[in-house]
């Protein structure tokens, strides 16, 4: 395609194409998994916080917090004397209390846990502050029924041999 002067000084005149608004979003509708609550630094909490969203604290919180299905931040700021259940669970600030988490737990190096870490996946940054015990078991997929009195009990064959090895050695 070539261009002519003319053409030229025609389309450095033209006036640029607006994109129309885009419309707002009713206020009606749930709110996106990607939402996150946030506690400031001036606010306190005393009791048990539940809630349906992913959380960020730079306040206090005394009591309890119960987010199994979201994501929980301490941040620098945050000073918790709770248990916490989240799915994943950042440390970042202090927490005195158990840490719950379904997925993983991570102590950033600005991190002060005096509490008990449960997850199946746990990480401590190189200076962070932490003192209690941490359980990384896995939570079993089919709790083990109790046998009743009429249940015959079976056992692996590894301990049959077992059984089969220890015979034949007395014969």
């Amino acid at each position: 395609m070539s261009w002519k002067k003319s053409e030229k000084n025609n389309l450095s005149t033209q006036t640029p194409i607006q994109t129309p608004p885009r419309p707002s979003v009713p206020q009606s509708q749930p709110p996106s998994s990607k939402e996150q609550a946030l506690i400031g630094s001036s606010i306190k909490i005393e009791g048990s916080l539940s809630g349906g969203e992913d959380l960020f604290v730079e306040g206090q919180i005394d009591g309890k917090i119960e987010l199994d299905q979201h994501n929980v931040t301490i941040g620098t700021n945050g000073r918790i004397k709770a248990d916490i259940h989240g799915r994943s669970i950042i440390v970042m600030g202090e927490v005195k209390g158990n840490l719950y988490g379904s997925e993983q737990i991570i102590l950033r190096k600005s991190s002060k846990v005096r509490g008990n870490l449960f997850a199946t996946r746990v990480s401590l940054e190189d200076g962070s502050d932490f003192k209690g015990s941490i359980d990384m078991t896995s939570k079993p997929a089919v709790e083990a029924k109790p046998l009743h009195k009429d249940d015959v009990e079976v056992k692996p064959p590894s301990h049959q041999l077992q059984r089969q090895d220890k015979t034949e050695d007395k014969v």
